[in-house]
């Protein structure tokens, strides 16, 4: 018994020792020197430092204005935005105010000068419309700052190791410090406060996690450069830490709220809309939905639905978590710009990969073009067999007409707001002046044949 008890607190101990050694991070940890120089000369704004800030600055502006992630991606890895940062950081850990005034400053040097020269590119640029990589940088949440704490944890490590290893250009790239200064510039420039408190915010969260992961970092390691103060400037320190982090959390918390919840409604739209909107000659093309709002705007092309099947739709809406969501159902015919919304919508399904779901809607297309095709042949038919039996009758009662023109005018009357109206014209031609009562006699008979009070006839004798 007592041996296979201590055969089990060797292996125990086994595990725990070669666990603590894989994860040590004393392994391959440099000097205290070594790590103090390699973080104060990240520290320095020079020529050189500047000259890269300015370009890499300037390189994102340009991405974000095209919409270009490979660009914004190259711009990151040449910012030098991320030593400053990890300077306050190592700062902080190893209590040197100095060092810490030092790096505050130099930060907020290469941020104004980054803001300025972003803000003269979107300035002169022509290209004035936010792109989606601009936008993604004006809403930050949680996961914004969960980026930043892991990135800073991987930067400082990377920074407190012997070998010069890729983690510092993964953690510039990975936390995307120059596009939120980019974003702020532009929102500036063109007047929009969402956008520069947005991506000012998103900037600020960035620097203050990343700069807190180095103090945990550095308060772990505990190097030499570390000084001593006394218990009451610690616990100040310590208070002070907690209340920034506490306070510049809270917005975040709050917008990934609403970003989870907006992106749950989607969710909730686009399953609705595929699970209730699937009829055999009706399909939606197109919708749009605002979570803000609770509003579904959908787009239906085909056979028109009835009232009832529309209120059943819309009692269904509770059951896909959308209680209190207005629908607005926009049924259209099959006209030409019909037709081409349904092939824009088949493109949208065949690169999307939904190929079935875009077979589908060719299958329903089809139809509907046949059943339009043959509905627009049948009223042209018909149209023809009523013009024919009235220009027979004109001319076997009225010799004098030698011509009738028949045609669908629209009138347009200012009185009723520009708007047009379709009547069906007939233009009378003939040999000599039609007199008064003949006029009259035709124009009654007109109307009766082609059932309207509408019908304008016009006389004209050549």
């Amino acid at each position: 018994m007592d041996n296979s008890t201590s055969d089990i607190g060797d292996i125990l101990s086994r595990i725990k020792k070669a666990f603590v050694t894989r994860f040590s991070l004393r392994t391959d940890q440099a000097d205290d020197d070594q790590i103090d120089h390699n973080i104060r000369s990240g520290v320095e704004l020079n020529g050189t430092y500047l000259w890269t800030l300015m370009c890499a600055i300037l390189i994102a502006s340009i991405g974000l204005n095209i919409n270009s992630a490979v660009v914004v991606i190259g711009a990151m890895l040449i910012s030098p935005l991320m030593g400053p940062i990890m300077g306050i950081g190592y700062g902080v850990g190893i209590y040197d105010f100095r060092l810490i005034h030092k790096a505050l400053k130099n930060l907020a040097i290469a941020t104004i000068i980054s803001f300025i020269t972003s803000a003269i590119y979107f300035y002169v640029t022509p290209l004035n419309e936010a792109q989606s990589e601009l936008l993604s940088r004006t809403s930050p949440n949680i996961w914004d700052l969960l980026i930043a704490v892991f990135g800073g944890l991987a930067g400082i490590i990377g920074l407190t190791r012997k070998e010069k290893s890729n983690v510092i250009p993964g953690v510039a790239i990975a936390t995307a410090l120059m596009p939120p200064v980019c974003t702020a510039a532009y929102g500036f420039v063109h007047g929009n406060m969402s956008y520069f408190l947005g991506a000012s915010y998103l900037f600020l969260l960035n620097c203050i996690y990343i700069a807190l992961s180095s103090v945990l970092v550095v308060w772990f390691i505990s190097p030499e450069a570390r000084r001593k103060i006394n218990e009451k400037l610690q616990f100040r320190l310590k208070a002070f830490l907690l209340t920034v982090v506490f306070v510049s959390c809270i917005p975040s918390v709050f917008i990934a709220v609403n970003f989870v919840n907006n992106q749950i409604f989607n969710s909730n739209v686009s399953t609705f809309i595929s699970k209730e909107l699937v009829f055999d000659n009706t399909f939606p093309v197109d919708y749009k939905s605002s979570y803000k709002n609770k509003t579904i705007s959908v787009v239906l092309v085909g056979h028109e639905l009835n009232e009832q099947t529309v209120e059943d739709i819309r009692k269904s809406l509770a059951k896909y978590g959308l209680p209190d969501t207005k629908l607005e159902l926009k049924q259209v015919g099959v006209h030409e710009q019909d037709i081409n919304a349904i092939r824009t919508a088949l493109a949208k399904d065949i690169l999307a990969n939904n190929n079935q779901e875009a077979q589908k809607k060719e299958q329903i297309l089809e139809t509907i073009q046949a059943e339009a095709q043959s509905a627009a042949q049948k009223a042209k038919e018909e149209k023809e067999t009523l013009y024919k039996g009235i220009a027979d009758e004109v001319y076997i009662q009225y010799p004098d007409v030698n011509e009738l023109f028949f045609a669908d005018a629209y009138i347009s009357k200012q009185s009723a707001e520009n708007k047009f109206s379709e009547v069906p014209t007939v233009i009378v031609l003939s040999k000599k002046v039609l007199k008064k009562d003949v006029k009259k006699k035709i124009e009654k008979w007109m109307k009766y044949r082609f059932q309207s009070q509408n019908v304008q006839i016009i006389f004209v004798n050549r």
